[in-house]
């Protein structure tokens, strides 16, 4: 898919951002994730190897959106890129990723906190602004955003959960991250607990 597919692909969706620093327990909870419905998920470069990670889960779940996050860097850019990443995720503004999305016709979200920020992100060719950190954030934002800048699609991640999320979503956002919502205390061990809230999720965003 090219670049308007992607973003197309990317409305309304639940997005978990994968920060597990293991490789191999990173690829666990990915499987439990997108068995358990959350088939948009964004490997960060927190993860050892997240490229190799990408790579292994474009093969293996081919029908997954599959991006990568924390990606501070056009080097960094470039390795996700090749190696099967979908769409590209800054926690903040990087014209460098910016410039190399746009060169090379990839989905791109940045992170902002202010208006300001968040027409800057918009300026340098950002399709989806991230949100960030959302725990820090009212959905107001979103509303209050969109009323002179209607073209501005938002994301917000982290401090979204099961409680908010249609709060989130009628404010007028485009999709959302979820990371210490799902991950916080899971293991390979306690799947289970990963899968609840998972369903949990699922259903408040159907309610």
């Amino acid at each position: 898919m090219n670049k308007i597919e992607i973003k197309e692909a990317l409305r309304g969706k639940l997005i978990a951002v994968v920060r597990q620093e293991n490789a191999e327990i990173a690829k666990i909870l990915c499987r439990t994730l997108i068995e358990s419905g959350i088939d948009v998920l964004e490997i960060t470069f927190s993860v050892d190897n997240a490229e190799k990670l990408i790579k292994e889960l474009r093969e293996e779940f081919p029908n997954a959106i599959i991006g990568a996050g924390t990606v501070l860097s056009e080097e960094q850019s470039k390795l996700a890129i090749e190696n099967g990443a979908q769409f590209i995720v800054s926690p903040c503004i990087v014209e460098e990723v910016a410039e190399y999305c746009k060169k090379n016709d990839v989905c791109c979200s940045l992170g902002a906190a202010t208006p300001t920020e968040v027409f800057k992100a918009y300026q340098l060719g950002c399709d989806i602004v991230k949100l960030f950190p959302g725990d820090c954030i009212s959905p107001k934002m979103i509303k209050g955003i969109k009323a002179p800048m209607p073209f501005v699609e938002m994301m917000p991640t982290g401090g979204v959960n099961d409680k908010n999320i249609k709060e989130w979503f009628e404010a007028g956002a485009y999709a959302a991250g979820f990371g210490g919502y799902l991950f916080n205390g899971v293991n390979e061990n306690n799947l289970d607990v990963l899968r609840e809230r998972c369903r949990n999720l699922i259903e408040a965003y159907n309610a």
